[in-house]
């Protein structure tokens, strides 16, 4: 549930990746649709891939990622983990895991889709004073090589991913390393992404301002109730700051 906010106190923005910064849609999906095929082919059982993406959250009936699933939101050794129950053929978690980062890190540098023009977005909101964070489930490796691609890695303060030290979302431990590498109270951030996990860390996390976005896999029904504003996205940021 929303709370009493006071965007002038916004000091520090911490962004989600993808479904935030990167359209989650023409981006993602293609690239977790491929990986299933390809992850599966690699023991010959390329027939099961279509099972292991729905089993992981892709809507059969629709084609599209369910708000949410581990196809959503969760860490690379999460979804894993779930292929490895689907196809017990896989080889170890570890195996697969650092197989499927090495996969989405290079097919996702090829097929970026930034959901605005970011340099200019991310500049305007530095000189206005704010320091700039990421948050994402994605390994930290994949994001840090995402924003040096998109030409904005220098604008980040600090860049956290699952793998680095900190807990995956929706738990707020990114989050509050961003507090205290910045020094900044949690009231004094913004979080800012497109899932039902990002939000949760916001608010865990004591965030003066949890902000969603609708270019990753939720739609406005439900982040709504979850959300101090809801945007279309993040070009509508500097608005209510």
């Amino acid at each position: 549930m929303a709370t009493d906010h006071n965007p002038s106190k916004i000091q520090g923005i911490v962004f989600d990746k993808d479904g935030t910064l990167i359209d989650f849609e023409k981006t993602w999906v293609p690239i977790l649709l491929s990986s299933a095929g390809a992850l599966a082919e690699t023991v010959g059982r390329g027939e099961m891939a279509e099972t292991m993406l729905d089993a992981a959250g892709r809507d059969p009936a629709t084609g599209r990622i369910i708000a949410g699933s581990q196809l959503a939101s969760g860490t690379t050794d999460v979804v894993a983990a779930r292929w490895r129950e689907i196809l017990p053929e896989l080889p170890d978690l570890e195996e697969v895991t650092e197989w499927l980062d090495a996969y989405w890190t290079t097919t996702g540098l090829a097929n970026l889709h930034p959901v605005t023009s970011l340099a200019p977005l991310l500049e305007g909101l530095r000189d206005d004073g704010h320091a700039i964070g990421l948050a994402t489930n994605d390994a930290e490796r994949a994001a840090r090589l995402t924003l040096e691609q998109l030409g904005v890695g220098d604008l980040f303060d600090l860049v956290l991913g699952y793998d680095s030290g900190h807990g995956a979302k929706p738990e707020p431990g990114m989050i509050l390393e961003f507090c205290r590498a910045l020094d900044l109270p949690p009231d004094a951030v913004a979080m800012v992404g497109d899932s039902p996990a990002d939000l949760d860390a916001g608010r865990v996390a004591g965030c003066g301002l949890v902000v969603a976005v609708l270019t990753g896999a939720s739609d406005r029904a439900l982040l709504a109730p979850m959300a101090d504003h809801v945007l279309n996205d993040i070009s509508e940021l500097p608005g209510i700051l």
